[in-house]
């Protein structure tokens, strides 16, 4: 296809692209479409606007010169299958109406081993997303040797990535309840085999660290990935020597069988044990009483991960990049009072 074909189908955004930038817009379209000699200083500032104004390549159209499908993959370890208002459903959900203003199909799969994955062999996809903690570089590597990867809700070196900032938010979070007074912190999660948990583990020590608190290991325990994960850590937590004053939990659907299970104690949240969770799931606005936790702008982060995967479809040197969200304490009725004077 000829540029100025190209330039009719998308003249709007590349006409606007080419007035920023003070050049024509047969230049835009050959710095997109990586052809042509011009400068690498005007080829940068070309895309860097393109970027800025959030054009991307209209794919239906530019699939007419070039062998791409116009889909994408979505793929998720089986362990992570989404329900519902799950914490990777709404991530999933974002990729797929980002996707489709821009001509992209959404292809879903799971993950069931780390062999090549049978849309990428037939090349029936023009990148892949892999979504959860337990995707390996076993698996990434050799898929990035043949197509566009991007990871969600982890990070491998070398491997382009969306995440967001669990140390940060647990810090935060686990900051909080010293602020309250407490000093007895708990920290229950599923499995520290999960990066996620593993690194929200670290926020938790690293606040306890900077304000002076001994890490006590009694006062840690993994519930495991079954249901029901919270009552168990937390039977392991009651049958310590040391009854906390507060947990940190590092997932909401956790936290709430940790309340769960402090009620069936006799005991009260927060009067007598305050929650704090992690995610903000649709969980924590409706359990008694609601959680105050972490949020997770989950929805940015999958229409995050959909456009860089289209960047490097559309530019395959681009070098690697980690993009990591802030999060944001939700502060609700769990975490509640004071605390009760533990000397």
């Amino acid at each position: 296809m000829t540029d100025w074909y190209y330039d009719f189908i998308m003249a709007i955004t590349i006409k606007d692209i080419a007035k920023r930038v003070g050049v024509a817009p047969s230049t835009v379209s050959r710095a997109l479409n990586g052809r042509g000699r011009m400068s690498s200083l005007t080829r940068e500032k070309i895309r860097q606007v393109a970027q800025e104004l959030g054009y991307y390549p209209n794919m239906l159209a530019k699939g007419l010169t070039t062998r791409k499908t116009g889909s994408v993959g979505v793929v998720i370890d089986r362990r992570h299958i989404p329900v519902e208002r799950s914490f990777y459903s709404a991530i999933i959900e974002a990729i797929e109406s980002t996707a489709t203003p821009h001509g992209y199909h959404v292809i879903f799969a799971t993950l069931k081993n780390h062999s090549s994955l049978k849309m990428v062999k037939e090349r029936k996809v023009d990148g892949v997303v892999l979504i959860g903690t337990d995707i390996s570089d076993e698996l990434a590597s050799p898929l990035l040797e043949e197509i566009p990867v991007v990871l969600v809700d982890n990070h491998l070196q070398g491997v382009d990535s969306v995440a967001v900032d669990n140390v940060g938010g647990a810090y935060r979070a686990v900051e909080y309840l010293i602020e309250l007074g407490h000093r007895k912190i708990g920290f229950i999660t599923e499995t520290m085999r999960d990066l996620s948990f593993r690194e929200r583990f670290t926020g938790y020590q690293e606040a306890l660290k900077k304000h002076g608190i001994k890490l006590d290991e009694q006062l840690i325990a993994e519930g495991g990935r079954q249901r029901g994960s919270g009552s168990i850590a937390i039977e392991e937590l009651f049958d310590g020597k040391i009854l906390p004053t507060a947990i940190f939990v590092a997932n909401d659907y956790t936290a709430v069988e940790v309340i769960w299970a402090i009620k069936a104690a006799g005991l009260k949240v927060p009067e007598d044990i305050s929650v704090v969770g992690f995610d903000d799931n649709d969980i924590a606005r409706i359990v008694e009483p609601l959680l105050t936790t972490v949020h997770v702008p989950r929805k940015r982060m999958g229409e995050e991960a959909f456009r860089r995967l289209l960047a490097l479809i559309g530019d395959s040197t681009l070098p690697p990049t980690k993009i990591v969200f802030p999060t944001e304490l939700v502060i609700r009725d769990s975490s509640g009072y004071k605390a009760r004077s533990t000397s």
